[in-house]
């Protein structure tokens, strides 16, 4: 139960970022920038809250005896450092000057789970290494996308709302959404509500080739098979298959 809670606090900013997102446009004059402490500060702050779920999805699967404890450090960590960028302002025209305050709440509220949940006994390996690769799968394809604006996947040629939809879930990919589902999933591992997180990274694997045989749209790729996220297909994939390995084990 506090497991629970501790990872759905700690994956909440990313959820909920998607309703605070901000609108930039381009200046004609020259605008404020932020100062370098500030960049370090923040920088720092919006990266532990992002991996937060990542570090309690590994204890979860290789020390679950340790997930109390090393968990509340690192919670206690991505409050320290999120709780810093209210002292350090971040003076932008396309970002607001107070601190992140929902990071703040829910690492808080991930600390306070973390503290009164109890130890686990350890993982089946090859359970938690099915999980492991679910985890890795969804952030290095989060992070190849991030820092490299490429995802390797082709892009068919939709429009109107198929298109709409295309963006969001890009968004969501940015904003640690489907790295966030994949934690949950992690953290659950050993309960058989896990696999069904599978569904979920299912969605931005195969809409594209859905989207494009549905709309009748038309594509550049080299195949239909480009138009698969193969990341997110293999790491679905390997969540459902999770379920084989929890029938096999008592609960």
């Amino acid at each position: 139960m506090f497991r629970l809670l501790a990872i759905l606090a700690a994956t909440a900013p990313s959820f909920s970022s998607a309703f605070m997102l901000v609108e930039c446009g381009w200046f004609a004059y020259e605008v404020v920038q932020p100062a370098p402490a500030a960049v370090a500060v923040w920088s720092t702050a919006g990266y532990a809250a992002q991996l937060l779920p990542v570090v309690l999805a590994f204890l979860a699967l290789w020390a679950p005896r340790w997930l109390p404890k090393a968990g509340a450090i690192a919670a206690a960590v991505t409050l320290a450092a999120n709780a810093l960028t209210f002292a350090v302002p971040y003076a932008s025209p396309c970002a607001a000057p107070a601190g992140l305050w929902v990071p703040v709440i829910c690492s808080a509220a991930a600390l306070v789970a973390l503290l009164l949940s109890r130890p686990e006994p350890p993982l089946p390996g090859r359970l938690a290494a099915l999980w492991s690769a679910v985890v890795l799968l969804a952030l290095g394809q989060t992070l190849v996308r991030t820092f490299t604006g490429e995802d390797f996947t082709c892009w068919a040629d939709l429009t109107g709302d198929w298109a709409l939809v295309q963006m969001r879930l890009d968004t969501a990919q940015h904003l640690h959404h489907w790295v966030s589902v994949a934690a949950i999933g992690a953290v659950l591992a050993r309960r058989r509500a896990a696999p069904f997180l599978g569904l979920v990274l299912l969605v931005p694997a195969l809409y594209m080739p859905a989207a494009w045989f549905l709309s009748g749209a038309g594509h550049g790729c080299s195949s239909t098979l480009a138009l698969f996220t193969w990341p997110y297909l293999l790491a679905g994939v390997l969540a459902l298959l999770s379920a084989v390995r929890l029938t096999r084990q008592p609960q």
